[in-house]
C-alpha cells in the first residue's frame, strides 16, 4: 500500500526549513523581502522566490527545500495554502492538488515513482474521503479512505476484473458494514470491533463523540410511522435506526444503511441535519451542539472540510448624504463580550466605552452624538452594527471622517457580534469592506480589537456652542489637508490572538491606541497624531508587551499623514 510515508515526509520537510544549523546565515539574497517579491536563504540552505508580505512567504512562490524536494504554489502568511499548489519529492514522488496550513488537503492527485497514483481527497497530508487508487498491475480501488487506509464503502478491481466490494475498516474488507444496520441486526447487536455513529474527530470544534455506554437520548422524535430499518431491511426511503450507542438516525436509507438526508440525535443531546454516509455526517450539513453552538460545513466521514456560510440579509435602506462644506466625524463604536456560542470576554465592553469617550473628548474630535452610535453587549448585533454603520457612514460627504471601532471576537474573515451562535449572524470583512466603499468620505479608519483581525484588509463641522479651541480646529484642518484614503489598523495577523490582560484591565492593543491618540504616538510635536504615527507606537508597544506574540497591522490605501486624534498642550 502506498501513501502512509507521505505525512512523514511532509513532517520532515518542515523539520528541515525550521532548524537553525547554523552553517549559512539567513538573509535576502535579492529583491524586497518584506513587503513584494525576493529570494530569501534559509539558514538551513532552503531558498525561496516569490512573493512577500509582512516578511512572512505570501502569494505564489517558489521554494527549493535544502533535501531537494521542489515545491511551486501558493502561500499564505508562511505556510502552504492554497489550490493548485505542486511539490516533487527527492525520491521523484509528485503531489498536485489543493493545501491547507502546509499540508495537501482538499482535491489533489499524488503521482508514485512507481507508477501508482492516487486522485481523491486529502486531509492533513493523507488520503481521506473518496478517493481511486489506481496499481502499477492496472488493478484500482475506488471508495472511502481514512488516514490513508481503505475504510469505508468502496471497491477492489482486480487485473483479472474481479471486484471486491462492501466496507473496509483499517485497509481490510470486512464482512459487513461496521456498525450499521443490516437485514436482521438489531439494536442489541454486539459492540465488538463497531464504532458508533461517528461524530467529528476533536480534530474541529466539538463535543466527545457518545460513549456505547450512554443511555438513549430521551429527546429523540417520534418514530411512529416510519420503519424500524434496524429490524427489517430498507432498500430505499425514510426510516429510523437505533445504534447501540443510543444515537438515532432519522431519514433516507439506501441499499439497507442510513444514507442521504436525514437527521442523527446523538446520545449525548447533539444534534446532525444534513447529508449521511458511511455512519457519519457525509455532505453538506449543521451540527447542533447540546451547548447552544451551531457549525454547518461540508462534511466527508464525520469531518469538515469546508465551512458553509449562512444565508444573511444586509440591511440596504436607503440614506441622503449629508452634504457640507465643513469636515464632520461619523462613527461607530462596537463592544461584545458576553457571548453565548463563544467564551466571555471581560473588558471589551469597556474598551468600547473608552474609546467612545476618547472621539466625545476633544483630543477625539468632540463628535457630536448625531454622529456617534455606541453599541455594547446585548445592543451589539450584526443588523444593529450594519444598520449603524450605513445610516451614519453613508451620510458623510467628500470632507468627511467615519471611523468603525469593534472590539471582540473574530474568526478568520470576520468579526462575532452578539448574536452569533456558531453559525448565523457573522459580521464579515467584505459587508464592512463594502459599507467603507459605498461611503463618499475622505478619510475612512476601521480599528479592531479581535483575533484574527488582519484578514481585514483593503487596498465634522464640529457642533459646539461656543468657538473651538484653536487646536482642535487644526486637528479638523489637518483632515482637509491630508490625501484621503481607507486606513485599517488591526490588533494582529490573519494568524494571531489578541489579547486581554487583567492588569490594564483592558484589551492590550486598545490600550496602547488610546495611550498613543491621547498623545504618546505624537512624535514629531506637531499636537496631531497621524495614522502612521500611532501605527508605529501601537506596534512596538503590542510587541513589547506580549512578547511577540501579538503583532498589529496597518493596511489600505491611505496618506500617512490622516490624523487620528489631536494632543493637547
Amino acid at each position: 500500500m502506498k501513501g502512509f510515508n507521505l505525512f512523514s515526509r511532509l513532517f520532515a520537510l518542515a523539520i528541515l526549513l525550521a532548524a537553525n544549523t547554523n552553517q549559512i546565515a539567513a538573509q535576502c539574497i535579492s529583491g524586497n523581502c518584506q513587503n513584494g517579491t525576493g529570494t530569501y536563504r534559509y539558514a538551513s540552505n532552503s531558498k525561496y522566490t516569490g512573493q512577500f508580505q509582512n516578511a512572512l512567504r505570501h502569494g505564489k512562490g517558489k521554494m527549493n527545500y535544502s533535501d531537494g524536494s521542489i515545491y511551486e504554489g501558493p502561500f499564505n502568511y508562511g505556510k502552504k495554502h492554497g489550490a493548485e499548489g505542486s511539490i516533487t519529492y527527492v525520491n521523484g514522488d509528485k503531489y498536485v492538488g489543493q493545501w491547507a496550513n502546509d499540508y495537501p488537503y482538499g482535491k489533489g492527485k499524488y503521482f508514485f515513482k512507481t507508477k501508482e497514483r492516487f486522485e481523491g481527497n486529502f486531509v492533513n497530508g493523507e488520503f481521506d474521503g473518496q478517493g481511486t487508487m489506481r496499481y502499477a498491475d492496472g488493478a484500482y480501488y475506488t471508495g472511502a479512505w481514512k488516514k490513508s487506509k481503505k475504510h469505508g464503502t468502496g471497491t477492489l478491481v482486480g487485473t483479472d476484473g474481479e471486484q471486491k466490494s462492501g466496507t473496509w475498516s483499517q485497509g481490510k474488507l470486512v464482512d459487513k458494514p461496521a456498525g450499521s444496520p443490516t437485514r436482521n441486526e438489531t439494536s442489541t447487536a454486539s459492540n465488538a470491533g463497531k464504532p458508533s455513529a461517528n461524530k467529528p474527530p476533536t480534530s474541529r470544534p466539538t463535543a466527545a463523540k457518545p460513549a456505547n455506554t450512554v443511555k438513549p437520548n430521551p429527546s429523540k422524535p417520534d418514530v411512529s410511522g416510519l420503519r424500524n430499518c434496524g429490524k427489517s431491511y430498507c432498500r430505499s426511503g425514510q426510516g429510523y435506526y437505533d445504534y447501540p450507542d443510543g444515537s438515532r438516525w432519522t431519514g433516507e436509507f439506501k441499499e439497507g444503511y442510513p444514507s442521504g438526508r436525514g437527521v442523527c440525535y446523538y446520545a449525548n443531546g447533539d444534534r446532525y441535519e444534513g447529508e449521511w454516509a458511511n455512519n457519519a455526517p457525509y455532505g453538506e450539513g449543521v451540527m447542533y451542539f447540546a451547548t447552544g453552538r451551531v457549525y454547518g460545513a461540508v462534511w466527508v466521514n464525520g469531518s469538515p472540510v469546508k465551512e458553509l456560510d449562512s444565508d444573511e440579509t444586509v440591511p440596504n435602506e436607503p440614506v441622503r448624504t449629508d452634504q457640507n462644506r465643513g469636515v464632520k466625524i461619523w462613527a461607530v463604536v462596537v463592544g461584545v463580550g458576553k457571548y453565548t456560542a463563544m467564551p466571555s470576554l471581560k473588558f471589551t465592553d469597556d474598551d468600547a466605552f473608552r474609546f467612545y469617550s476618547h472621539l466625545k473628548s476633544p483630543e477625539g474630535g468632540a463628535v457630536p452624538d448625531d454622529q456617534i452610535e455606541i453599541l455594547v453587549d446585548e445592543g451589539a448585533t450584526r443588523e444593529n452594527i450594519l444598520k449603524s454603520m450605513r445610516r451614519l457612514f453613508l451620510k458623510a460627504d467628500e470632507n468627511d471622517v467615519v471611523m468603525f471601532y469593534f472590539s471582540g471576537h473574530g474568526l478568520e474573515g470576520c468579526f462575532l457580534p452578539v448574536d452569533f451562535d456558531g453559525f448565523n449572524n457573522k459580521l464579515r470583512h467584505e459587508e464592512i469592506r463594502q459599507i467603507l466603499k459605498q461611503s463618499k468620505a475622505k478619510h475612512k479608519l476601521c480599528i479592531a480589537d479581535a483575533c484574527h483581525s488582519g484578514t481585514l484588509d483593503y487596498s465634522g463641522t464640529l457642533a459646539s456652542k461656543g468657538p473651538a479651541p484653536v487646536s482642535l480646529q487644526r486637528f479638523y484642518q489637518a483632515f482637509e489637508d491630508a490625501d484621503g484614503g481607507i486606513a485599517l489598523l488591526m490588533s494582529s495577523k490573519p494568524e494571531e490572538l489578541s489579547l486581554e490582560d487583567h492588569g490594564l484591565r483592558q484589551g492590550v492593543f486598545t490600550y496602547y491606541v488610546l495611550r498613543g491618540m491621547k498623545g504618546a504616538a505624537d512624535t514629531n510635536g506637531d499636537y496631531i497624531v497621524s495614522i502612521k504615527e500611532l501605527y508605529n507606537y501601537v506596534y512596538a508597544k503590542v510587541r513589547d508587551y506580549t512578547a511577540g506574540v501579538q503583532t498589529p497591522v496597518l493596511t489600505g490605501d491611505y496618506d500617512d499623514a490622516m490624523p487620528v486624534s489631536l494632543r493637547r498642550n
